[in-house]
């Protein structure tokens, strides 16, 4: 793939009224599929354009990009390996330039015709005016989700258009909020643009706008002004500093600085000040172990899972009706998903009517969710309503393309469900299997067609989670396999390829980074403290509260499936064992705070408790032991796969870089192994 390099380009537009314009299109000669970014070569090519149009009588400047994208923020390649001194001129630089925009004598407008991130949301907000097409996919400051912050003047002129609160949401909550983007009609409605125009005629309106303001006339429509911000100046800087605690605790100062900075704008502090603070925070935080770790997920995110290793080089067949088996909350899950995304007839098929009709309420109240938030049409959505089945007859599956089971993990279950179908589907039908530690390999024996069956493992919630792991069966064939990697692009989920061993990746890491813990709690330890200490590292979550988010009985039966396979490495825990078979659905009532009958269960008589730095030290070596048998076992093609899956299966923040990189950074892997997991060559 030939290198993309992000050109300014300008032409010189002579107006019949206004007289000559500039038009200058951020494109990096590449479509959509390969975003525009400002690297070194980006800002030498928008030096040349300012000093053209400095030296031009020129009327009015239009910035706008290629197809779908204004510009999509830094090139995170030219951080890797980056010292303070690099960052530092980086943002003087984008400092000088910007401001040079900022400071052109003729009115400038930035037209948003497409996605606008980062650095691109940066030059917009210095041009004097801003139009922002109906049809952007999303705007956004994804800086403090990269450990770093907007410092090309983002932190300094958000807080002064829109006020330091929904400034702040766009710079800290939002990255801390999996990332959230805005929509253009958000984006409109907060103040970030004066006009919201359709797509079909987006560039000619812009144009007529930049003509009007060249003249010095009142454009019409007039354009929308924020509108003054209602929450006191502390009250929104202490949310933001109680959402980042509970969000990062502590493990990166991105957000702490970037409230920093957005609180100096409000408060009046001065813009030169602002811009050089901003450079000395960026000098901080870009070569720090966060950064990079941020850099190095983001490329195994938006590149790495596109180019899976374990995809096979065949065709997948094409699927026009889909089956869920087991319509509980999973299955439920599946079922909006799947008619979502593929649009194709669904069967939802259980034994028990009333589940169904529960799965036809989630389903239908999925559709009527994206009807409100204009993402479907009334009809369209009448339209899927109509061809969804809900049934608890055998054969129902007949003339499905791909059928996924949900239910009860047990292996004999499965089985049976899988046998019974062979009967009813043609032999091209692919069996996906939603199991989260159960072997693919076992749940086809005694098939005719053993070969079609996958793991097809979806994370809880559905919606949320954007990992699916691929497990390969013993006799897996390559269309079978390849149809699966296809339908999970399909669904909008990134897929990894592992192999068929014990609870795959994410619940096998999962359930013996939760074995210290459990012996910890054992220990006397009380469990508020456990769940601080691991989430000290960052994590959004501690151990325990995790359970109640997946179910202790889940757990409780991933735990036993591992043990069976490596008792020696996962025991089981009896007093774990006994909450999860008393019900208890975890240890944390909804208001958060701690149920002291389910927590008594884990309290032994005579207590000797860690402290917090050994529940840590003991997980961690624990989940640093399992990777590195994960490796030598070839369940995923290397550490990058498991860092992956820690991302977007687990949730592990970008500033980890998943577990793997983590170890490595922190000389745990060295300490252990002799060896980086991921190798000396990244991060």
């Amino acid at each position: 793939m030939s290198e993309a390099l992000t050109e300014f380009k300008l032409q010189w537009f002579e107006s019949p009224r206004a007289g000559r314009l500039a038009i200058v299109t951020i494109d990096n000669g590449a479509d959509y599929t390969r975003p525009t970014t400002f690297g070194a070569h980006a800002l030498d090519s928008l030096e040349r354009g300012l000093d053209a149009l400095e030296g031009s009588e020129v009327r009015g400047v239009l910035f706008t990009g290629k197809p779908f994208i204004f510009a999509a923020g830094a090139n995170l390649e030219e951080f890797v390996g980056v010292g303070a001194d690099f960052a530092r001129a980086g943002g003087r630089r984008g400092h000088e330039l910007f401001g040079r925009v900022r400071a052109l004598a003729p009115p400038t407008l930035a037209a948003i015709n497409g996605v606008c991130m980062g650095g691109g949301l940066e030059l917009a907000l210095h041009c004097d005016h801003r139009s922002l097409s109906s049809g952007a996919r999303a705007l956004a400051f994804p800086e403090v989700f990269l450990s770093i912050v907007p410092a090309w003047g983002g932190t300094q002129l958000a807080p002064r258009l829109l006020g330091a609160g929904p400034a702040l949401e766009l710079i800290v909550h939002h990255p801390l909020n999996q990332n959230r983007t805005l929509r253009p009609e958000q984006a409109f409605e907060m103040g970030l643009a004066g006009w919201l125009i359709p797509p079909v005629d987006f560039l000619d309106r812009s144009v007529a706008l930049l003509e009007s303001l060249a003249l010095g006339e009142t454009p019409e429509p007039a354009p929308r002004v924020p509108v003054p911000a209602v929450e006191p100046l502390d009250d929104a800087i202490a949310r933001a500093r109680a959402a980042a605690e509970a969000r990062v605790h502590g493990a990166t100062r991105a957000p702490e600085l970037a409230i920093d900075l957005v609180e100096f704008a409000a408060r009046g502090g001065d813009l030169g000040e602002g811009l050089r603070r901003e450079e000395e925070v960026l000098a901080e935080l870009l070569p720090a172990r966060q950064a990079q770790a941020s850099v190095y997920s983001f490329g195994l995110t938006q590149q790495r899972v596109g180019r899976q290793p374990g995809r096979p080089d065949v065709a997948a067949r094409p699927v026009q009706q889909v089956t869920v088996i087991g319509a509980g909350l999973m299955g439920a899950q599946l079922g909006a998903l799947f008619l979502e995304r593929l649009e194709v007839p669904l069967v939802m098929k259980d034994l028990d009517d009333a589940v169904l009709e529960t799965a036809r309420q989630h389903i239908e109240a999925a559709i009527a969710a994206r009807v409100e938030r204009g993402r479907l049409s009334s009809g369209k959505a009448a339209f899927l309503q109509s061809i969804v089945r809900y049934s608890t007859e055998d054969g129902v599956s007949a003339g499905s393309d791909f059928v996924i089971e949900a239910v009860v993990e047990q292996l004999a279950v499965k089985r049976k469900i899988f046998g019974d179908l062979e009967a009813h589907v043609s032999e091209q039908c692919v069996f996906a299997t939603n199991t989260s530690s159960l072997s693919v390999s076992a749940m086809a024996e005694g098939l005719a067609h053993p070969e079609r069956v996958v793991g097809f493992h979806f994370f809880n919630p559905v919606r949320v989670l954007p990992l699916v792991e691929l497990a390969r069966g013993r006799h897996t064939d390559d269309a079978s396999y390849s149809t699966a990697f296809d339908l999970a692009a399909k669904l909008g989920k990134s897929a990894v390829a592992c192999g068929d061993a014990p609870a795959f990746v994410v619940n096998r890491l999962l359930t013996r980074f939760l074995g210290p813990c459990l012996e910890a709690a054992g220990a006397g330890t009380p469990i508020p403290e456990i769940d601080t200490a691991i989430e000290a590292l960052g994590l959004p979550m501690g151990p325990f509260k995790l359970v109640g988010l997946v179910g202790p009985r889940v757990a409780q039966h991933t735990a036993e499936t591992l043990h069976e396979a490596f008792p020696e490495r996962f025991p089981l825990h009896p007093r774990f064992a006994e909450f999860a078979a008393a019900g208890h659905s975890g240890v944390y009532g909804f208001d958060g705070a701690l149920i002291d009958e389910a927590a008594a269960v884990f309290q032994p008589e005579r207590p000797s408790p860690w402290d917090a730095e050994t529940v840590r030290d003991r997980a961690l070596r624990a989940v640093a032991d399992e990777a590195h048998r994960l490796l030598a076992e070839d369940v995923v093609a290397d550490a990058r796969d498991i860092d992956t899956c820690m991302l977007l299966g687990a949730g592990w923040p970008f500033f980890m870089g998943g577990i793997c990189l983590y170890l490595d950074q922190v000389g745990l892997s060295g300490e252990l192994f002799g060896r980086p997991l991921v190798g000396p060559e990244v991060g």
